[in-house]
């Protein structure tokens, strides 16, 4: 998330609490609900976070925001390679008084290229998109042994156009929120930034949730944005 903006912001983490083995053979779809705010600016958006399974048997992870100046949305799809999530294709739209914008990724693995709007650029393994990465990720934290956590640095490749970016995580403890869902007892993890960097994100996670995203807050240029879970559903 490059700039704080609420038609860009709404970046909606989960991570279950299922084994690594559970989560791939058969991961629990969920819906999200939230609202978000930006400091110093009235008006609130609402985002809503799901994962859908399709009929051929891959995923949808979807996040849309959707304000009184603009609507945006993101899709990713993918599937499992043993261990790997493999996305397929990422997609982002934005509407509304915002000015529009369309951007697409399609992974090639017959020819290990990415196509995006800029044209082609190479397609290196293990390579995700902005949604996927976060699913990946929860894979990674639920195979970690609880005592492994807290000196775990977690990387991804992601996908950025024709860029590919390196985002690094590590996880901060524990925090009891209390949110419209109720008291939720949750795990914090901290994005590491380039040193100097004045920007900080910080995710708090439902430990007892399957480590659904519950408040997400990030700083920086002098801003800053908020985002708090107000609802969610599960499958069993």
């Amino acid at each position: 998330m490059t700039n704080l903006k609420i038609p860009i912001l709404i970046l909606i983490i989960v991570w279950p609490t299922l084994s690594w083995a559970e989560i791939v053979a058969n991961p629990r779809l969920f819906h999200a609900e939230y609202v978000a705010k930006l400091e110093g600016f009235p008006v609130k958006a609402k985002g809503v976070r799901e994962l859908q399974r399709l009929e051929n048997g891959d995923y949808r992870l979807t996040s849309s925001a959707t304000s009184m100046l603009a609507r945006v949305k993101e899709t990713s799809e993918f599937s499992f390679v043993g261990d790997q999530l493999t996305p397929s294709r990422y997609d982002y739209t934005r509407g509304g008084l915002a000015k529009s914008k369309k951007i697409f990724i399609a992974f090639d693995y017959g020819s290990m290229t990415l196509l995006h709007e800029d044209g082609t650029s190479e397609l290196i393994a293990g390579t995700l998109d902005k949604l996927s990465y976060q699913y990946q990720l929860k894979l990674d934290l639920a195979n970690l042994k609880l005592s492994e956590r807290s000196a775990s640095t977690l990387e991804y490749t992601v996908a950025d156009g024709n860029k590919l970016k390196h985002y690094r995580f590590r996880v901060a403890g524990e925090e009891v929120l209390t949110t419209p869902a109720g008291d939720i007892l949750t795990v914090k993890i901290e994005r590491i930034r380039p040193h100097g960097s004045d920007r900080q994100t910080t995710f708090w996670l439902a430990k007892d949730h399957d480590y659904l995203l519950t408040k997400l807050k990030q700083q920086g240029n002098g801003k800053g944005f908020e985002l708090n879970l107000e609802s969610f559903t599960l499958s069993e």
